[in-house]
């Protein structure tokens, strides 16, 4: 018992003598650290607010978690490197699954302004602003960022304005330069240098780092162009007519923005010897009565850059309003946002919340008309469209409303008669009797649309001289630019499954068409995704990794982890994306509706020049569908039951093929044997 006795006494002593020797190494000697906040853990992690930087020598000193709100955070005092010197800060540390989310805690601005005697250069007009007299706004500053108020003499006036000083760039701007100055900031920055920053990384896009400058220039083109131009618009606003004698129509980006620095380059290209007028502060854009951009909808959702696609455009729209015709998809809305990225990818990248944009997109037009000649819409017909703007010759304004024009961006086309049900689980498939009908009812010959996945980029149905013109323009769809010195993950962190590797998974297409002559053959101008990606690397000069597939033909990159992209895994990426939008029910699609199913999937199936590709739209469309909250779980089963069908009906095609293949094999061996004997 004594001896007992006398081993857990000592036991205690080598723990008192242990919390002592720790209590020590955190310079506190009376008692030793059982809290979370015991030793520092935000050393080399880099800021996670947009800013390329790191925390270096952090130290805890406080080891009690500081409450905020419903979340509970250590806090580190840590040294960072700015233009200025280095600098002491507060990181507010949370862990989460090993990965530590050091946050910058707000307190690097000091009383003493420093923008006074700076100077701001205008693009938007000819002039510089010099500050002085200045003040700092504590209130208004933030964690990277400092806000002064001061004095600026123009046009012989002077005017109080607020100022931005950046502590990492070293600069002091217009806290609000107006909508000219800040699309021409947003032009300069995202088509030279966005594209070749790794995701996240935007050092070099002040604007891009600092939310409350995306939201105030959303404010200015909102009230400015969006809404004056809705409002002279016909009707109800949710139709534009379209004067110029040249058209550039591009289809779905989906947020590749090397697609959309490629194919400006290209148009600009084609169009240089016609003298047309170029885009101030562009690069990229005609600016130019005779040219008019088209633009299909599907800008964000599925691709890395969505809010770099986006905002380009709308900087394009702010500088260039009469030049440019950015349609709605059936991805301007934040239900979809949520299932397919660009919900997360606005948190990710600037912490804003997808109303923000939508009140702005919510002001497009839905379709578009060239008088005489073509309509331009996202997806087609629907029902309700054609019984309401039936003979209207075209002035579509006066018959559209807004859930009849969200109708018609889920509409695609088919290649019988009448009205089909669409796989996607909303909206119709209209046939070519139909579209012949309405458009010669308004004096109209073609449809162009977008929506629809292509292989090649661009598809043709016509009927006794009407057309519907299908133009997608994502390249490689999905498909990441390079892999930018990234490891092979390649993957945005917002959502890995989502994307793949840089490779030639489908061409991308745009149409420039002359309005004056008649359609002789299809006008597609065709690009496969490498081709697209070389054009964007040579002109923003973006350093992709050896392995980047810039390579034409390069299509495969060893990695153990990339996981296998057959139809099978495709469909089980697809499937885990669905589970987590509600819980799997018990169903079944019976007998009936199973043989049917698997008649219409062997009748695409079997006509489709690459099998694979039609297999994947089948099963990525049934999931589309899918977004909104009324529809139920077992909906959602039954969703992927169908799926499990069109891989059946797959595999069954595909072993039927390899019978024939090998039968046929074996007869060219018999006939050569035959006339080796002979």
């Amino acid at each position: 018992m004594m001896s007992l006795l006398l081993f857990m006494l000592a036991g205690v002593t080598s723990v008192n003598a242990l919390r002592e020797h720790h209590g020590e190494l955190a310079g506190q000697r009376s008692s030793f650290c059982w809290k979370h906040c015991c030793r520092s853990k935000c050393d080399n992690v880099t800021v996670l607010s947009g800013v390329d930087f790191r925390y270096e020598n952090c130290t805890v000193k406080v080891n009690a978690p500081i409450q905020q709100g419903d979340e509970r955070f250590c806090e580190e005092t840590c040294k960072v490197s700015l233009p200025d010197g280095t600098k002491e800060v507060k990181a507010m540390r949370k862990s989460q699954k090993e990965v530590q989310w050091c946050q910058l805690q707000p307190g690097l601005c000091q009383a003493t302004p420093t923008c006074s005697g700076h100077t701001y250069e205008l693009k938007s007009v000819v002039g510089t602003w010099q500050f002085k007299d200045c003040f700092v706004e504590v209130e208004r500053s933030g964690a990277d960022m400092c806000v002064e108020t001061c004095t600026v003499l123009h046009t012989n006036e002077s005017q109080q304005v607020f100022v931005i000083r950046d502590l990492f760039a070293g600069q002091c701007r217009l806290a609000d330069p107006g909508l000219q100055e800040f699309a021409m900031d947003f032009v300069e920055q995202l088509e030279k240098t966005a594209l070749a920053l790794p995701i996240g990384k935007y050092r070099g896009l002040p604007l891009i780092r600092h939310p409350s400058a995306i939201k105030r220039f959303l404010s200015h083109l909102k009230k400015e162009v969006l809404v004056p131009e809705k409002q002279a618009a016909e009707g109800q606003g949710w139709s534009r007519e379209i004067t110029a004698r040249y058209v550039a129509i591009i289809g779905d980006l989906h947020g590749q923005l090397f697609n959309l620095i490629a194919w400006l380059i290209y148009i600009k290209e084609q169009y240089q010897d016609k003298g047309f007028s170029k885009l101030e502060g562009s690069s990229l854009l005609i600016c130019d009565p005779q040219l008019k951009y088209v633009f299909l909808g599907d800008y964000v959702d599925r691709g890395e850059r969505g809010l770099e696609v986006l905002l380009l455009l709308l900087a394009y729209k702010a500088r260039c309003p009469e030049g440019l015709v950015l349609l709605q998809g059936n991805h301007e809305m934040p239900a979809i946002w949520d299932r397919y990225g660009f919900k997360a990818e606005l948190w990710y990248k600037v912490k804003m919340r997808p109303s923000t944009v939508r009140d702005v997109v919510q002001h497009l037009p839905y379709v578009a008309v060239l008088p005489g000649k073509y309509m331009f819409v996202h997806g087609g017909l629907s029902p309700e469209f054609v019984k309401k703007c039936r003979g209207k010759a075209g002035r579509f304004g006066t018959c559209l409303d807004e859930e009849t024009a969200f109708s018609l961006t889920w509409a695609d086309p088919h290649d019988g008669k009448g009205w089909l049900e669409s796989p996607r689980g909303i909206g119709h498939k209209f046939g070519m009797d139909i579209a012949k009908q309405f458009l010669e009812s308004n004096d109209l010959h073609a449809i162009w649309r977008g929506h629809e996945q292509i292989e090649r980029g661009g598809e043709t149905r016509s009927l006794q001289g009407y057309y519907v013109f299908t133009v997608f323009s994502a390249a490689d769809y999905v498909g990441v630019f390079c892999l930018n010195g990234r490891r092979p993950v390649v993957a945005p962190a917002w959502d890995p499954p989502m994307f793949h590797l840089p490779g030639e998974d489908n061409s991308g297409a745009v149409v420039v068409i002359d309005s004056e002559q008649n359609l002789s053959s299809t006008p597609y101008l065709r690009m496969t995704g490498n081709q697209t990606r070389q054009i964007a690397a040579e002109f923003t000069g973006a350093q992709c990794s050896k392995r980047s597939l810039l390579e034409e033909g390069s299509q495969v990159l060893e990695s153990p982890d990339l996981e296998s992209r057959d139809l099978e895994s495709f469909m089980q990426e697809n499937h885990k994306r669905l589970a987590s939008i509600g819980d799997n029910a018990s169903c079944s699609l019976g007998e009936a509706e199973t043989n049917s199913l698997k008649e219409e999937v062997r009748k695409i199936l079997s006509t489709a020049e690459n099998r694979e590709f039609e297999a994947r739209k089948l099963i990525d469309l049934q999931g589309e569908a899918l977004i909104h909250p009324e529809r139920e779980s077992v909906q959602i089963c039954k969703c992927m039951k169908r799926d499990h069908v069109t891989l059946e009906v797959y595999e069954e095609l595909q072993g039927a093929d390899q019978e024939v293949l090998d039968m046929d094999i074996n007869t060219r061996e018999h006939e050569l044997e035959a006339h080796s004997d002979g």
